[in-house]
């Protein structure tokens, strides 16, 4: 995949075996919670994929993150604050896969950062 393409989209929900159940009905996409009931990953038929993570605080029509895949989450971090956004989740492993974290724009939407 080249970097800085789209990679990965979250959909946020407070119950998440409700929404992978709808999801998987709907288009039929393949779930797996190996991660727990705190977040489902799921794989359509073609790139890419996502997760349905869950939280407590979600808010209804403010539930899509998609994640840019780039070579350094520092440097692009670093330069979102510069441009007048704000650091949400600073680079955080993902054990076994990767590298993420999140931003805010100056509208205070979520974007991810993904490097594996």
């Amino acid at each position: 995949m080249a970097k800085n393409s789209i990679c990965h989209l979250e959909i946020m929900t407070k119950d998440t075996k409700k929404a992978s159940d709808f999801y998987a009905a709907l288009f039929g996409w393949e779930m797996n919670s190996y991660m727990g009931d705190e977040y489902v990953m799921f794989k359509p038929d073609a790139a890419p994929g996502g997760g349905i993570s869950k939280s407590a605080d979600f808010t209804p029509g403010s539930g899509i993150v998609f994640y840019v895949e780039v070579d350094d989450i520092d440097a692009y971090l670093k330069k979102v604050v510069e441009l007048g956004g704000k650091e949400k989740i600073r680079k955080t492993q993902i054990p076994n896969i990767g590298w993420y974290g999140q931003f805010t724009d100056p509208d205070g939407n979520i974007i991810g950062l993904f490097s594996d």
